[in-house]
């Protein structure tokens, strides 16, 4: 009898795309800079660095593209507490235009221009020197535009009302 505990589906695909930031982690300079050059998710997913990068993850998500198109803009940290909303409040500060950027994002209408929106924050809030968690980042972007809207609930909700001052856990695994 098994007694190992399952994976749900949606720490599954978290643990699929940390593995996915991985393999872009370890490309060489050129590939990463292949993909830093597309401008569009339909760009990335025609690149063959895209396919190394996807492994059979980039079969199973059609959407893949879009993550990995926003990769190059921020680095990776694991950590269970991550939460975007709450990213972003840290680094963008509590202003009118820091609203104003969080609300446009949100009302994004379709996947190319939450990609453009996303690309404007990451570039502000210096993902480069501030780190997202790339499991939970990656699976709230492919379920962005769920029916139930829980991820843009849950990103509201984090940066107008966030109940912790810390975007990760004290406990953080790479």
């Amino acid at each position: 009898m098994n007694t190992e505990k399952q994976a749900s589906p949606a720490q599954a695909l978290r643990d699929e795309l940390r593995a996915a930031r991985g393999r872009f982690d370890h490309l060489d300079p050129g590939g990463r800079a292949t993909l830093r050059r597309c401008r569009t998710a339909s760009e990335v997913a025609l690149e063959r660095v895209f396919w190394q990068v996807a492994g059979p993850l980039g079969g199973a998500q059609g959407h893949l593209s879009h993550v990995v198109l926003l990769f190059p803009l921020a680095t990776h940290r694991a950590s269970e507490r991550f939460s975007f909303g709450r990213f972003l409040r840290l680094r963008l500060g509590d202003t009118d235009g820091a609203a104003l950027r969080m609300r446009r994002l949100l009302a994004s209408r379709d996947r190319d221009e939450l990609d453009h929106r996303l690309r404007g924050v990451l570039k502000l809030a210096d993902g480069a020197r501030n780190p997202v968690d790339w499991g939970v980042f990656g699976r709230d972007l492919l379920w962005f535009f769920a029916e139930r809207d829980t991820v843009r609930r849950a990103w509201a909700q984090d940066f107008y009302a966030p109940s912790s001052p810390s975007v990760f856990g004290s406990s953080s695994a790479s």
